[in-house]
């Protein structure tokens, strides 16, 4: 069994999930919790069968409050769960991240348990959509020169974190697709190691099915990295001044 916990954020998700599921947990999953961030009705049955399942527990919001506010609303439930040891690996609904890739991101995350860990992907693959090539590469551009670190992939759902970083990560602030950019900005502030591993890059009818806004997410994300990053860097000159008036006061 692969002691850990798979979170997956779902809105209007399709039959597959319920096969997806089944796999993970046919695979050696311990536990799996699944979101229904405000899907649309009609699709309830889908939820209403999963939550059948043993070892899958099915979450829902009222209403659709964004991929942010249903990872948090999965971490929190695993984070007060008695048995809750290992950590958690957060997967996306709609396919991109296959059951081979999941497991082998969690048997990274339960044989290691040191820092963060991200499936990331190859993005000079011909199969990647123009929207998610340009949006991945300019984040990952500006993050690393704002925080100097170099990643390969910022805006990867597949990430393995363990207990022991999860409820500091669960606190932050975001309600969509920044709060997983928020979450990589402080993981890189407070020196965690963020461990790559490679997995299959899939897209599916050109990415139709993801709910990003390749306008207004990469807008918020942009917002999110310049003004954390000016945030830091005056936090620091505060820090320094404050040294300096100490030293000057003692003299």
């Amino acid at each position: 069994m692969i002691d850990c916990t798979v979170i997956i954020p779902a809105l209007n998700p399709n039959e597959s999930l319920i096969e997806y599921v089944k796999t993970l947990l046919s695979e050696g999953v311990g536990h799996i919790i699944v979101v229904n961030d405000g899907s649309l009705e009609d699709l309830k049955y889908i939820f209403t069968e999963l939550s059948m399942i043993e070892s899958c527990t099915v979450l829902a919001h009222k209403e659709n409050s964004g991929k942010g506010r249903a990872l948090k609303t999965g971490f929190k439930h695993y984070l007060n769960q008695k048995n809750a040891i290992t950590g958690v690996i957060t997967a996306d609904a709609d396919g991109q991240h296959s059951v081979e890739d999941v497991c082998k991101v969690a048997k990274a995350l339960v044989n290691s348990n040191e820092g963060i860990f991200f499936g990331v992907r190859d993005f000079n693959e011909s199969n990647i959509p123009v929207r998610s090539y340009f949006g991945n590469r300019i984040t990952s551009f500006i993050f690393q020169l704002l925080f100097r670190y170099r990643l390969k992939d910022t805006q990867t759902g597949l990430r393995g974190i363990p207990h022991s970083e999860l409820k500091w990560i669960s606190e932050l602030k975001g309600e969509r697709y920044e709060y997983e950019m928020n979450m990589l900005i402080n993981a890189a502030k407070r020196k965690i190691k963020i461990n790559e591993i490679p997995i299959q890059t899939l897209y599916f009818n050109n990415n139709a099915s993801s709910h990003y806004n390749p306008i207004i997410d990469s807008i918020i994300i942009f917002h999110k990295l310049i003004t954390e990053f000016f945030h830091s860097t005056y936090t620091r000159r505060l820090h320094f001044q404050k040294l300096m008036s100490g030293k000057n006061h003692d003299k």
